[in-house]
């Protein structure tokens, strides 16, 4: 993971030297080429230094995966939060700052307290770069690692969250290759949509790789608002909610020519079913003429909340208190399962709601016994554990979370409602911080905590959580068994 950082910080630093005087808001290129390069170099030296110390096992257990996984996750951040401080965008005494911009950048989460005014066209391309890498390692992880943990969602055939996806190819590496493949053919179809739609050629692709990603940075301050355009609009709508459906299904309904297949998927047909009724919820609750641009506001900001994408064309705090509840719950459903949206995922809540009945049945039928079905297939019991496990553990997280926000600057509804957003890798919340303003109100206790959040959500609050129990064993048990523990003495009563 390290090893990689030099060859993307190159690409960022030949970006600014070329093109930066074009993207950069100063109008002044290669400000960040030359920090880049030099942090790119320092952490590549202290990777192979750690490659020399590592010694590499033929076969690994769950635990160690786990521990792999979360390593890798915290050396990414560490080396986007290197990129931060050496370019100058945080001050070295800042590191929770470094931490949690570069957490927002790894995780593909719109949360920033840095104006994208300030940034260098090299750091501006980080960010963006940084997002789409952030989820293309996800897939990746979802294809090549999940499966084997367990610790997956579902598909829309009631399996675990890469079944579907493990028929693509005979091998893994084929699969992952096929998913990357149409990520990229995503992001060039978008990239050339923003293109047509009037959008500058550069802006147009640090914006498409940010919305395929569903990451949400953007290079103003604005957000895709700033452009003022219904077609820049109706490209980005298109392209977060592709981020938020599931690749295997896209590639078998592309690669079959069978687009009746999206059709037939119980999850797809419940994901567009949700963003059709909550846009028009929120159309309706909308002051002003109902017209286009109302409906394609509402549309824009249902599909960047159920997407986990963050964008806006307009502030949350803005709306009515019926709108803002509709995109916090979309926050917390997310995308489809094996998709690169965050959330809880779609067809994680059919199953929930098809527990729930039976579960009632059952209080009405004592003896009734049935098993849990998704359209054809079967839900076993242990997958159903997993899902109720992984919706409390999140939970269970949340209040802490919020309590250690509101400790450090927030209220306690911009506390709450910006811990779900950064546990679903959304970004905007709510309360008097305005929508994005949450990060910046934040101390270092805060920006700590709302990393740590977007990390938990990216990968997976069950693998993280255990990972994070995995690498703090050695301590425990060191600490429970050590020398110093008083030691019972057992003798005989006389």
């Amino acid at each position: 993971m390290l090893t990689s950082s030099l060859p993307v910080f190159a690409a960022c630093a030949a970006f600014d030297w070329l093109v930066g005087d074009r993207v950069a808001a100063s109008g002044v290129g290669g400000s960040d080429a030359v920090e880049l390069i030099a942090a790119g170099l320092v952490i590549a030296a202290v990777a192979l230094g750690l490659l020399r110390l590592c010694r590499f096992e033929r076969r690994i257990t769950e635990r160690q995966t786990l521990t792999a996984l979360a390593l890798a996750a915290f050396a990414a951040v560490g080396a986007v939060a290197v990129a931060h401080v050496a370019t100058g965008a945080v001050p070295p005494s800042a590191l929770a700052t470094a931490f949690a911009e570069a957490a927002a950048t790894v995780t593909g989460t719109n949360s920033t307290s840095l104006s994208p005014q300030d940034l260098g066209a090299g750091m501006l391309a980080l960010r963006a770069f940084g997002q789409w890498l952030g989820a293309a390692a996800f897939i990746m992880v979802l294809v090549r690692v999940l499966p084997h943990l367990g610790v997956g969602g579902l598909d829309s055939d009631g399996g675990v969250a890469t079944r579907s996806a493990r028929r693509l190819a005979p091998r893994s590496a084929g699969t992952t290759g096929r998913l990357l493949l149409l990520y990229g053919a995503l992001t060039v179809a978008t990239w050339i949509g923003y293109s047509l739609a009037g959008m500058p050629v550069l802006q147009s692709g640090l914006h498409a790789l940010t919305t395929v990603s569903t990451g949400g940075f953007s290079t103003q301050a604005g957000s895709i608002g700033a452009y003022g355009s219904g077609a820049v609009e109706w490209v980005a709508i298109f392209g977060m909610a592709a981020g938020g459906v599931s690749l295997p299904l896209m590639f078998l309904a592309i690669r079959r020519r069978d687009p009746a297949r999206f059709v037939r998927s119980y999850e797809f047909r419940l994901y567009v079913t949700i963003i059709v009724f909550v846009a028009a919820g929120i159309a309706l609750w909308t002051d002003g003429d109902f017209g286009a641009d109302q409906i394609r506001g509402a549309l824009f900001a249902a599909v960047s909340a159920i997407s986990t994408t963050g964008f806006e064309t307009l502030s949350i705090v803005g709306l009515s208190a019926g709108s803002q509840a509709l995109l916090v719950l979309l926050m917390l459903i997310g995308g489809m399962s094996a998709s690169v949206a965050g959330g809880f995922k779609v067809v994680r809540l059919l199953t929930l709601v098809s527990y729930i009945g039976r579960e009632l049945r059952r209080a009405v039928h004592p003896a009734l016994a049935e098993r849990l079905h998704l359209g054809r297939s079967t839900i076993s019991e242990s997958t159903m554990g997993r899902i109720i496990g992984e919706l409390l553990l999140a939970t269970l997280l949340v209040i802490p979370a919020s309590i250690a926000l509101a400790a450090s600057g927030l209220g306690v509804v911009d506390a709450l409602s910006y811990a779900v957003s950064m546990l679903s890798n959304v970004g905007p919340a709510l309360g008097d911080a305005g929508s994005t303003g949450h990060l910046e109100a934040l101390g270092s206790l805060g920006r700590v905590t709302a990393g740590l959040l977007m990390l938990l959500g990216r990968v997976s609050v069950t693998a993280m959580v255990v990972a994070l129990t995995v690498a703090v064993y050695p301590a425990a048990s060191a600490a429970r068994h050590g020398p110093w523990r008083r030691r019972k003495v057992y003798g005989m009563r006389v």
